[in-house]
């Protein structure tokens, strides 16, 4: 399976712009909100699209027709009314790719359904995948040594103090982590959407410090892209006006925008990209449905986008590993940055060489330029989802896509 192909595809690239802005929906309000974020219409519809795309790379796999697929792929794109819809043609666009794939013509057949439905059950579950996000300031380290649970006590110290200025103020939890605890979960999840919604604002603690947590709501001229385009100087501007908010002193107010700056400049985040390690289902012991026999035996009665739904869909929001995942259980991948799409440009960014992280701009005014050696595989930094922003995306893969079937069919 090779995404380099797909993703360096400026085809797609110009589908996912075109979805992202399209000027038909972009005014248009979300009525999802995940985590008390207000979340544009046209974002939500891009989650929805890369939650297709990863799908189709794990179950279809092969590139051979891959031009005539995003053909039909910008159909779908063009011609949706809501994401009801765009969710329901994108998974019978799957089951049309899954025939062609199987030489099938028919599948309108008992036996072409079942064909259909084991061959997706086999490759998206029992050899599927699960999913971790992350900077790609991490990948060479993932790649190298795994997933792992350490925490850098140094640098948790330092967000203890950055989360209790604003405790002091009244705003709780305001970097969204458990701070506390002395032992740290690998969070993974099953859903494609979600890992990719993870991996475009991770390190999570950074995108609500600098202008994507609930708390953003009260405070006026908020940059709510900035995070997710990487744009150092807006989202600085967005922790100034909120230090402005809550009327911070001076000290407070330093202590705060020196801390972000520092750990900008240790994540590289002028330079990331989000990638997503696909962990094997196997590894998490989540390789198996336990209703796969009733599925198969209800295709007589049920439509078969209604039960190939009922196997892609999200199962497991959030899964909590307590113990390392190696290596040789996992592959990264980049995926295509916010900033790529919004831009509808391919930037070329050279890999991170082990774990020297080097920052060179004028972009960061003021601030101490140094190079220093840092340890992002003992960083508190990797992507965590937080169960009730889970519980929001899941309308994306498992809620809403199960309810909309449910109507279209009459089941």
């Amino acid at each position: 399976m090779s995404f380099k192909n797909l993703f360096t595809n400026q085809n797609l690239l110009t589908i996912l712009h075109n979805v992202l802005e399209n000027p038909y929906s972009k005014n248009k309000v979300s009525k999802v909100s995940l985590n008390g974020e207000s979340y544009q219409y046209n974002q939500y519809s891009l989650l929805i699209i890369m939650d297709f795309i990863i799908k189709y790379k794990i179950i279809v796999k092969e590139d051979k027709y891959l031009n005539e697929d995003l053909v039909s792929l910008e159909h779908i794109t063009n011609t949706y009314e809501s994401h009801e819809a765009l969710t329901l043609s994108l998974n019978n666009f799957l089951i049309k790719l899954t025939a062609r794939k199987l030489n099938l013509e028919n599948t309108n057949t008992i036996e072409n359904k079942r064909t259909i439905l084991i061959y997706i059950y086999d490759n998206y579950i029992v050899n599927g995948y699960c999913f971790h996000s992350f900077p790609s300031c991490f990948k060479n380290l993932v790649e190298r040594d795994g997933l792992i649970q350490e925490i850098d006590t140094k640098e948790l110290n330092t967000l203890k103090k950055i989360n209790y200025i604003f405790t002091n103020h009244k705003y709780l939890n305001f970097l969204g982590r458990d701070l506390t605890s002395k032992t740290r979960a690998i969070y993974i999840t099953d859903s494609p959407a979600m890992a990719y919604y993870y991996a475009i604002r991770s390190p999570e603690y950074l995108a609500n410090l600098t202008g994507l947590s609930n708390y953003y709501k009260n405070v006026s001229d908020i940059n709510k892209e900035s995070f997710y385009l990487k744009n150092y100087d807006e989202c600085k501007n967005n922790l100034k006006k909120m230090c402005q908010h809550l009327k911070m002193t001076s000290k407070e107010e330093t202590a705060i925008l020196k801390t972000f700056s520092k750990e900008w400049k240790h994540l590289d985040l002028n330079n990331s990209k989000p990638c997503i390690a696909f962990i094997k289902r196997k590894e998490l012991a989540k390789d198996s449905l336990p209703n796969i026999i009733e599925l198969l035996a209800s295709l007589e009665t049920e439509d078969l986008v209604y039960q190939v739904s009922k196997i892609i869909n999200s199962k497991y929001p959030e899964i909590r590993r307590f113990s390392n995942i190696t290596s040789l259980d996992l592959t990264v991948y980049t995926m295509p940055s916010y900033k790529e799409i919004k831009n509808n440009h391919l930037e070329i960014v050279a890999e991170p060489k082990k774990s020297k992280v080097t920052v060179k701009t004028e972009n960061l005014e003021n601030d101490i330029i140094e190079s220093k050696e840092f340890k992002p595989r003992l960083a508190y930094s990797y992507g965590n989802a937080s169960f009730f922003a889970l519980l929001g995306l899941l309308l994306i893969s498992l809620g809403l896509t199960l309810s909309i079937i449910l109507k279209v069919v009459g089941g």
